[in-house]
């Protein structure tokens, strides 16, 4: 197996997701055997239903006024706001006015 790379630079990380009619545009923006970083893009009133994640992962507000939905509270996550979950902690997120955020998944080492 090859070594992955000491840095990796990605230009556009946003340009990896658009609002889609359907419902939150998602994209895939870096992904390595210790992150997973993908982008999502919210059209005004889209959300994105409660769920849980196998692994921890910071939730980073870049663009708009997202509400993110804990068991004990809702974030309002604005840009540069970041948001750190434990696994399996249930949220949701909701776009009032539209928003872009990144998931980064923290995966365990091999």
């Amino acid at each position: 197996m090859a070594a992955e790379p000491s840095e990796t630079i990605v230009a556009d990380a946003m340009g990896a997701a658009m609002p889609r009619e359907s419902g939150p545009g998602a994209g895939v923006v870096l992904e390595t055997s210790r992150a997973k970083v993908v982008a999502f893009a919210f059209a005004p009133g889209q959300e994105l239903r409660e769920h849980a994640a196998r692994h921890p992962v910071l939730i980073h507000g870049i663009e708009g006024d997202l509400e993110l939905t804990l068991p004990d509270e809702v974030v309002q996550l604005r840009p540069g706001v970041v948001v750190h979950l434990a696994p399996m902690v249930r949220h949701s997120v909701s776009a009032p006015r539209g928003g872009r955020l990144t998931v980064t998944m923290l995966l365990p080492g091999e």
